[in-house]
């Protein structure tokens, strides 16, 4: 969970060349032996200096803007351009950086204009140098309102311009000189409604993995994101995937200018949080007491492999009762732990009692010995490995609603005093399917009942979705084989998961064992529950 810091060695500079932009800026000193880190709060403009206080802080030496605008997007009226020109005007002025732009439409194919040619780029060269060291470059204006004119008018033989994410990475996958190596990245995309092509790789969670992996070098203080569109759902789960600093809008409620204003202090915080680092808190963390873990488990017959291996049948090991020894040995002041299952079924979102729910019946015979009224297990107790054996047996049929269902146990009166308010909670999916909930609800609502249980603090919150892989953005997977058997990739799962950002983790249910898979995720855990510092 913790990510490098942006001044660290990288990658992308790692071969002892000097990472250069298009203008020939020398980013070194950027990614590799930039400025002391300030530790006071940024000062909102390049130039202002305190000697009587902390250190200005310093900033980021360019920000690489990926602009991927639909061409049916109501933007290109004379009023809407000049929001566009105000917001990069202030991003230069405000930041001193060099500011580019690689402006694109929806598309798998780099669109490219001669919009560009009066300020001295190459023919077939797309990127525009707004401006550098507080000013806007002469001509840069000019260039990309004749840019935006172009895309108004944009047609294609093999798409309108509308997807998103491709129009996004594909430049990324296929420049080498975009973006410079150290450079801050903003993704700006502007849709009628949200991203149409929904293949394989073009989804939310494969999107912002690669942007923050390829743009970011993997640090959230590098990357943020923009996003508008009208319905655009898929586009909202990217820009909460990406970092704390992104925001989607939504066109039927918020104009694009509108956006843009309020959108502009993010960038340039994002521009100053470069190599800010966060001073140390004046009150320490007192770490979790108390932690919560819910389940949803597929209940479906092709689980049953994993299931005994959670539960620990058939002469396997309890991997789930040997997690929580392993994390209470790790957390000694831990007091206790709640934990409960809910099904994939649709329409039970109650915490389990019985063992084959809910399609045996419950009786007698597959009662669990829960207390009357409590529907889920308390530990640490010398009966809990037993115990969660009986209430982890699920059965269910194959439309699998497992996010939505643990989003809505968490709100579900029948499980009333499962989550306490000082309590770090768990959520955990196992499966090895998608999860069909489109049918219900979007993925940003089910994000946020989630996030609604535990108050709005993702620091009370750790997600953990065991499911099919996708991939990656530049190969993406289809079905796995692992020691279970097969496994769909669970490309809304994974969405859903990012859109927890640091929190949300993703394990493959491919690559290894159940056992293998918690223990992986133990340091995260342990983490989590270091920094938490519940609310008296």
């Amino acid at each position: 969970m913790l990510l490098p810091a942006c001044g660290d060695d990288s990658a992308a500079a790692s071969d002892g060349t000097t990472a250069t932009g298009t203008t020939g800026i020398d980013l070194t000193a950027a990614t590799t032996e930039g400025p002391t880190p300030t530790t006071g709060p940024p000062t909102s403009s390049a130039g202002e200096t305190d000697t009587d206080g902390p250190p200005a802080a310093t900033f980021c030496a360019q920000i690489d803007v990926s602009l991927v605008l639909h061409p049916s997007v109501k933007i290109y009226d004379a009023a809407n351009k000049q929001a566009l020109l105000g917001y990069f005007d202030k991003l230069v002025e405000e930041t001193g950086a060099t500011v580019r732009i690689l402006p694109n439409v929806g598309t798998e194919f780099m669109v490219t204009t001669d919009c560009l040619l009066p300020l001295g780029n190459a023919a077939g060269d797309p990127i525009l140098v707004y401006g550098e060291g507080g000013e806007v470059a002469p001509g840069a204006a000019e260039a990309l309102g004749c840019t935006l004119d172009a895309f108004d008018v944009y047609k294609s033989d093999f798409d309108v311009g509308n997807y998103m994410f491709s129009g996004l990475m594909f430049p990324v996958l296929e420049r080498d000189d975009w973006p410079a190596p150290g450079a801050t990245g903003i993704a700006m995309l502007v849709a009628a409604s949200d991203d149409k092509q929904a293949n394989m790789y073009a989804q939310p969670g494969q999107a912002s993995e690669a942007y923050l992996r390829l743009v970011g070098e993997g640090d959230r203080r590098r990357v943020a994101a923009f996003t508008f569109g009208d319905g655009g759902f898929e586009l909202n789960m990217f820009s909460l995937a990406v970092s704390a600093y992104s925001r989607h809008y939504e066109a039927s409620s918020t104009s694009y200018a509108a956006a843009l204003a309020e959108f502009a202090p993010l960038a340039v915080q994002t521009c100053e949080d470069f190599d800010y680092e966060e001073p140390p808190p004046e009150v320490e963390p007192s770490g979790c007491e108390r932690i919560d873990v819910l389940f949803a488990i597929d209940g479906s017959g092709s689980m049953d492999e994993e299931q005994n291996a959670l539960r620990g049948t058939n002469g396997m090991p309890p991997v789930f009762a040997e997690f929580t020894d392993a994390l209470l040995q790790e957390l000694t002041d831990v007091e206790d732990f709640h934990v409960g299952v809910v099904s994939s079924e649709q329409g039970y979102t109650a915490m389990h009692t019985h063992s084959n729910f809910p399609l045996m019946p419950e009786s007698p015979e597959t009662d669990c010995g829960l207390p009357p009224g409590q529907r889920w297990l308390v530990g640490p107790s010398p009966t809990f490995a037993d115990e969660f054996a009986c209430v982890a047996a699920t059965r269910s049929g194959t439309e699998e609603v497992t996010y939505y269902n643990l989003a809505e146990a968490l709100h579900d009166p029948a499980n009333a005093g499962f989550l306490r308010d000082d309590s770090l909670l768990i959520v955990v999916i196992l499966t090895d399917e998608d999860t069909y909930d489109f049918v219900l609800t979007t993925s940003v609502a089910i994000r946020q009942r989630i996030v609604d249980a535990v108050g709005g603090d993702l620091d009370r919150l750790v997600v953990l979705a065991i499911a099919g892989g996708q991939g990656v953005f530049e190969m993406p997977e289809t079905v796995c084989q692992g020691v279970y058997g097969d496994a769909a990739p669970g490309r809304r799962i994974i969405s859903i998961t990012r859109g927890f950002r640091e929190r949300g983790l993703f394990q493959n249910i491919c690559q290894g064992d159940l056992a293998a898979t918690f223990s992986g995720v133990l340091d995260d855990i342990v983490s989590a529950c270091a920094q938490f510092n519940p609310v008296p």
